[in-house]
């Protein structure tokens, strides 16, 4: 391109001089820093002289000719020792609309110095006093017959060479970029942040790129060369210094509309949102920095420190372990209790079924009479957890590397939705801290499955005593916790939008999982199996595949329909303790035996009913709300999914707790200890997730505005410390269920009451 330029530049220079058009070539020579009009027409070119001059700043050409017209611009053609620049007035920028181009009658460029090489590595060169020169000439023509004034300045760039933590201001267009010099001599740590804010909302394209000349400056090419991003009133861009040896150019180039940075661009819109293409002003002033980062080392000191905090807890629950087992309420186990010789029941007679259904009082002997078939279906949990986890998260891995591979090698910062002013490089990784900080998932899972493999040789399973404790589910929980952290370390190796139920997957899991654990204690006979929990587990994340990627109205009623249907049916089937047809049969018995009386009307169970009817108005309540903000940017489908799913949980939760309050049963010291940690982690952790630093509802742009500032030790945001205390928060919750019954523990089934 650059020869071909050169080449339109000496044919026109040289060899126009046709009869018809009786070409005049006129040369003058040029005056740096003062402002010149020219003439040009048809019939005459100017040709510019600017002579050497020695100086280290670039120069920036710049033209202006409010008569110019498109049919017959004005040619602008500048020649470099090294290269040849040109353009034409007015500039026409094609924007992203069809058969439509903004025209601008000014239009600069900044010249990249002719001895930009020794300028950003003098030792590459002989010793001595460091020399440059540049020259330019500058060439206007037009193939208009009239006579078209043109406005040109020379002007030297002063602040063309940054430095580190001062702030600079500049103005930038589509028809003027800009660009800067920063060396990497002037750091001295591995990476620099740079930061960049403007009062304007106009998309902007800010590039960073090796410091050899030509500088891709313009919007066609800017994204050819180095790391680039969208922005609109703030951006990030943190840079491993490794990447440019002798420094960079830190380019900035304004769009001609806000397509790149709006709605109609995001892969998955926001409904009802609008776009405006906005063509009024597309000057927008920029505010820069270029700042230290950290140093690898401080990497490990950080990552290190929080993996002592976790082995200093580790430690520390492992010592109150032992002290509840000695002096807590399992101490006083009575193992000589166990029956070694046990035996499944046969399944209930129609007799006992309708027993069990008018009976108020239903004691835990009725709904524990398999005790071998629970314990094979409570293992079924863990392997079914292991077999999804394997085969879910091979295709999980070998997607987010790709991403971030396509991410390194591109240097588009626009496809993962990083926390741009808190992300840390390291080899390759674009973003270490959020990967890291899921260490604290993966070690309270490790945890909580050392501690019930010691509790489970503590406390063998028993027949008719106590609360039938089934170890699969535990270990499934441990599990799930585990891999809920890779699985969010997968993500946050490139967020996207398409990728997002990745980290929230094993949270619907762990949800369910904690509901079912609850409802196991006293029903292990009618429980749900591993087969058709997974299996709406499965439906749960169809549900909120289909709602991420296309989150229309439609979608919403179609799920919220289909929500309350099995909302229903699960109140009916725990009513009537699984036996929906025999209870309703009954009712209807009833009906016809008594007529519509106060005994036949009111609830047998009214605990479970008033329960079942509280469950029932959250979850409508939460269904109607999500219909009314489904359209709102700041509520997507996944994560309206898992709301849903965990106030079900802590609902159970609480309900469980009350009601062993309400039946006299004794909350022992372990519980209590655990809960009120539960809770004050929840609570902390909460803080921090709903400030969230990202939204991959948007788009990239539009995500930048609520970057935030490392908060922790410089390495962690927010959404690191959401991940840091989540962790214990859920491990605290695993360990609350699985001793909020050891006050039972030596008391017989015929004594425990099911609620």
């Amino acid at each position: 391109m650059i020869f071909y330029t050169f080449l339109l530049f000496i044919t026109t220079l040289n060899l126009c001089k046709c009869d018809q058009f009786d070409l005049k070539v006129l040369t003058v020579t040029g005056k740096y820093t003062d402002e010149t009009e020219y003439t040009v027409n048809a019939t005459s070119e100017l040709v510019i002289l600017f002579p050497p001059v020695s100086t280290t700043n670039p120069f920036r050409i710049i033209t202006s000719s409010l008569g110019a017209k498109k049919v017959a611009p004005v040619l602008v053609v500048v020649r470099q020792a090294k290269q040849v620049s040109s353009w034409q007035l007015p500039t026409l920028v094609q924007s992203t609309m069809r058969h439509s181009e903004l025209s601008f009658y000014t239009a600069s460029k900044i010249m990249c110095h002719d001895d930009m090489a020794s300028i950003v590595n003098p030792s590459d060169f002989r010793p001595g006093p460091l020399k440059t020169s540049q020259s330019f000439i500058v060439a206007l023509s037009t193939s208009s017959s009239r006579n078209v004034g043109v406005v040109l300045k020379v002007a030297e760039e002063k602040n063309f060479y940054v430095e580190l933590n001062k702030t600079y201001s500049l103005d930038v267009s589509p028809s003027e970029p800009k660009y800067v010099y920063f060396s990497s001599k002037n750091s001295s740590t591995d990476t620099v942040i740079i930061k960049i804010d403007s009062p304007d909302n106009i998309c902007l394209t800010v590039s960073v790129q090796n410091s050899t000349c030509p500088v891709l400056d313009s919007n066609k090419d800017i994204t050819y060369e180095g790391f680039f991003e969208t922005v609109t009133t703030q951006g990030a861009i943190t840079i491993n210094k490794k990447a440019f040896k002798y420094g960079f150019f830190l380019v900035f180039v304004a769009k001609p509309d806000n397509y790149d940075c709006g709605q109609k661009k995001s892969i998955i819109p926001v409904p009802g949102k609008t776009f405006k293409i906005a063509f009024s002003n597309r000057t927008s002033v920029v505010t820069f920095s270029i700042n230290d980062n950290m140093n690898y080392k401080d990497y490990l000191i950080v990552s290190s420190l929080t993996l002592l905090i976790f082995i200093l807890m580790g430690i520390v629950l492992f010592i109150m372990t032992g002290v509840f087992f000695k002096w807590g309420a399992l101490s006083k186990i009575n193992l000589n209790t166990i029956d070694d010789q046990l035996m499944d029941s046969n399944p209930m007679s129609m007799v006992q079924v309708n027993k069990l259904l008018g009976d108020r009082d239903v004691r835990l002997t009725n709904l524990a009479m398999n005790p071998l078939k629970d314990t094979k279906k409570s293992f079924n949990y863990l392997w079914h957890i292991c077999s999804i986890a394997l085969f879910y998260s091979i295709p999980v891995v070998q997607l987010v590397v790709t991403y971030q591979r396509v991410v390194n090698q591109t240097g588009n910062q626009d496809l993962c939705y990083y926390n741009f002013m808190c992300a840390h490089p390291l080899s390759g990784i674009s973003d270490l801290n959020h990967i890291f900080s899921n260490v604290g998932y993966v070690l309270t899972g490790l945890m909580f499955i050392f501690i019930t493999l010691h509790r489970q040789a503590r406390v063998p399973l028993r027949f008719e005593i106590g609360i039938p404790v089934h170890y699969g589910l535990y270990y499934a929980m441990g599990v799930a916790l585990i891999i809920e952290g890779l699985l969010s370390a997968s993500y946050h190796v490139c967020p996207t939008q398409s990728n997002y139920q990745f980290d929230t997957s094993f949270m619907y899991v762990m949800a369910v999982l904690c509901m079912v654990k609850l409802y196991h204690n006293r029903h292990p006979d009618i429980n749900a199996s591993a087969y058709a929990t997974f299996s709406l587990l499965g439906l749960a994340i169809f549900f909120a595949m289909v709602g991420i990627l296309n989150g229309t109205l439609t979608i919403w009623i179609i799920f919220v329909i289909t929500y309350g249907c099995i909302c229903l049916y699960l109140s009916f089937k725990v009513y009537f303790f699984s036996y929906i047809l025999e209870g309703v049969k009954k009712f209807r018995t009833d009906i016809t035996e008594l007529g519509y009386t106060v005994d036949t009307l009111i609830p047998i169970k009214r605990g479970l009913f008033i329960l079942l009817f509280i469950v029932n108005v959250v979850n409508f309540g939460m269904l109607i709300s999500g219909i009314l903000l489904y359209n709102s940017p700041s509520l997507d489908f996944g994560t309206f999914l898992l709301g849903l799913l965990m106030a079900n949980s802590i609902l159970h939760c609480f309900f469980y707790t009350a009601m062993k309050i309400i039946h006299k049963e004794r909350i022992c010291l372990e519980a209590t200890i655990y809960g009120v940690l539960a809770i004050a982690f929840w609570c902390s952790a909460s803080i921090y997730f709903f400030d969230a630093a990202t939204l991959w509802t948007v788009t990239p742009a539009e995500s930048r505005v609520k970057n935030q500032e490392c908060i922790v030790a410089d390495f962690y945001d927010r959404h690191d410390v959401w991940h840091l205390l989540s962790a214990p928060a859920l491990f605290f919750t695993f360990m609350l269920l699985q001793c909020l019954d050891d006050d039972l523990i030596n008391v017989h089934h015929r004594e425990i009451e099911v609620f």
